[in-house]
């Protein structure tokens, strides 16, 4: 779940705070006597909404474009700045592109995606390839290819 968070809201000191309210709510439902059929997928979904709710708490915007020209093209061999434009790239996503693109990175299968996304289980494989087409685009326009 921290991985996924991290990808998703891309600020560490707040990923420890999310991941947690996320059990505590897991807590919370289980208490209450309700019944979690798939706990992994529920994870999943619950630290995804959890992380929208985190956008909207915070109300802002990240400034793609000023963090983009922060990054220098001659630097971009550093692991930790390929990162940084990966989640760049992942930043310019609507949420539920960026979520499915973080399931896919973990090693989800497409019932699990569609599990934890809520996307019908016969169009994840569509928008799975539209949103690495998207990714690819955003990616070769900052001069960083991933193959």
């Amino acid at each position: 779940m921290i991985d996924v968070a991290k990808k998703m809201v891309g600020d560490s000191d707040d990923v420890p705070d999310i991941v947690q309210e996320v059990f505590i709510y897991l807590f919370d439902k289980l208490n209450n006597g309700h019944v979690i059929h798939n706990p992994k997928s529920w994870l999943y979904r619950t630290t995804y909404n959890k992380c929208v709710d985190y956008f909207r708490q915070q109300k802002r915007i990240q400034n793609i474009e000023s963090r983009h020209e922060k990054l220098k093209e001659d630097e971009l061999l550093d692991k930790q700045e390929a990162k940084s434009i990966i989640n760049i790239a992942l930043s310019k996503l609507n949420p539920k592109e960026r979520i499915i693109a973080v399931l896919y990175s973990e090693g989800l299968t497409y019932k699990e995606i569609s599990d934890a996304s809520g996307i019908k289980f016969s169009s994840v494989g569509k928008t799975l390839s539209r949103t690495l087409k998207k990714l690819e685009i955003e990616l070769k326009n900052q001069k960083y290819e991933l193959y």
